[in-house]
């Protein structure tokens, strides 16, 4: 059968088991077929397969390549998985795939991860939407339906231009690679994701990404907490210069219990340790998440303050929110509102793996901001109310974010849109987009700009040019 008759096979498997979503996850497809998937830095392979004389199939994916390519290298790996690996029990079988192979099995396996991607029937639908008065595709929609798909921006335009004919002017191979250099793709898609994308784009964008989630190691982890508690101070009005958080951070992790800063008065050190230890509970705890334990976080923030007369506990008078659009809950009502709070997150969190990426960050926003309206404490209540919002994206295996200066009004103002508009999507996006910005910071692949694929193959066959 032809590449797009198998995908579409696979793809009916998604319908039947309600997973026919978009981007499809490749990683996830791989997963359930029992394969092992592991990124390791190749030089001259995209990807590779093996399968063992037990019948273990283990995929690795090239760990340089882009998001979308090693989204595509799964997809590709797959095919080779259902249609050319032998798996036969006692049998040792291997499939290497070399970087710009003309392999013929090379090309179907390729053409296959490009339906698997981007279905034919569906891309149809979405450039419907897309199309100028001409009833042409530009190239700033077509970084948008990349996005949607999870595939890179050539490969997107390659289809659109030879499977659909929706692109204007010269769509010889060397033209269009000229057009998508001049045009600038990973500037274009970082100009996106800031400024024009909507919540769908994003949410599909993050989901894309999940099959990274949790590759958050002791050195990243380190980094992170650095400019976590950096940003998080200056968002609280504490300030300490990078120099001498870093000092801290480091005398801390040199001597442990006998580092001197345990012993300062300074209110700003005093906090950052304090904030250190909530931040590191969050990010490595085991313990199952539970709003009543925010009591103990709260005790955390403040274990090195001198006089801790209200650590751990509810205030017991009003609170007002300097600048606040909707005020706090009356003290008299913190109990009760916590209570009712926890029972809706524990019912969540019974269902935690029914929800896709997008899905959960959507009650994550939603928990965070009802927690944020109850301000259960008379101090901390923004610095607690992040913390639990980390916390809870780690229970899926989602990285922590940080709120810096740049996006400090957006952040306000998203929370502002759920007091005043009952409209919680901007604060959904500002979630996404922190995390993409983390991702980033850890993965410093994600946005390379991949115009070498198929359109550098000047001599490729005219009926092959669906591609990767």
């Amino acid at each position: 059968m032809t590449p797009e008759e198998l995908a579409n096979i696979e793809l009916d498997k998604l319908k039947q088991k309600g997973e026919y979503y978009f981007p499809i996850d490749p990683f996830k497809i791989l997963r359930n077929a029992g394969i092992y998937i592991v990124l390791k830095d190749f030089e001259n392979l995209d990807g590779i397969i093996i399968n063992d004389s037990d019948n273990c199939t283990i995929v690795g994916i090239n760990s340089n390549s882009g998001l979308q390519r090693q989204r595509f290298t799964a997809a590709h790996e797959y095919c080779h998985f259902i249609k050319d690996l032998n798996k036969a029990n006692g049998e040792n079988d291997i499939i290497k795939c070399l970087k710009k192979s003309n392999a013929k099995i090379e090309k179907y396996a390729n053409n296959f991860a490009g339906y698997l991607l981007m279905p034919t029937e569906e891309l149809k639908n979405v450039c419907n939407q897309y199309k100028n008065a001409k009833g042409y595709i530009d190239f700033e929609s077509i970084t948008i339906i990349a996005e949607y798909f999870g595939v890179s921006f050539s490969s997107c335009l390659n289809r659109i231009a030879y499977d659909l004919n929706l692109i204007e002017g010269d769509i010889s191979l060397q033209s269009l690679k000229q057009r998508m250099r001049e045009y600038g793709v990973t500037k274009k898609r970082k100009e996106l994701i800031k400024n024009k994308i909507d919540n769908t784009l994003l949410s599909n964008l993050v989901s894309s990404m999940s099959y990274l989630m949790n590759d958050f190691n002791n050195y990243t982890g380190q980094k992170f907490l650095q400019n976590y508690i950096y940003n998080d101070n200056k968002l609280e009005g504490l300030i300490i210069n990078k120099n001498e958080l870093n000092y801290v951070l480091a005398d801390l992790n040199y001597n442990g219990e006998n580092s001197k800063f345990f012993k300062s008065d300074n209110e700003e050190i005093i906090m950052t340790l304090g904030n250190l230890e909530l931040q590191k509970y969050v990010l490595t705890t085991n313990d199952d998440i539970s709003l009543k334990k925010c009591k103990y976080l709260h005790t955390l923030l403040f274990k090195y303050v001198p006089y801790p007369d209200s650590n751990g506990k509810y205030r017991t008078t009003t609170a007002l929110i300097k600048g606040g659009t909707i005020q706090p809950v009356p003290y008299y009502e913190i109990e009760g509102k916590i209570c009712e709070l926890e029972e809706e997150l524990q019912f969540f969190l019974k269902k935690i793996n029914q929800f896709s990426i997008g899905e959960y960050i959507e009650q994550v926003a939603y928990f965070t901001y009802k927690f944020t309206i109850i301000h259960p404490f008379n101090d901390g209540n923004g610095r607690i109310s992040r913390a639990l919002l980390n916390w809870l994206l780690a229970m899926k295996n989602i990285p922590p974010i940080y709120i810096d200066q740049k996006c400090r009004k957006e952040y306000y103002d998203s929370l502002s849109q759920i007091d005043l508009n009952e409209n919680p999507i901007p604060f959904i996006m500002f979630i996404e987009k922190r995390i993409i910005n983390t991702m980033m910071e850890i993965h410093k692949y994600l946005f390379v700009d991949e115009i070498d694929l198929d359109l550098e193959k000047e001599n490729n066959e005219e009926d092959e040019k669906v591609g990767s």
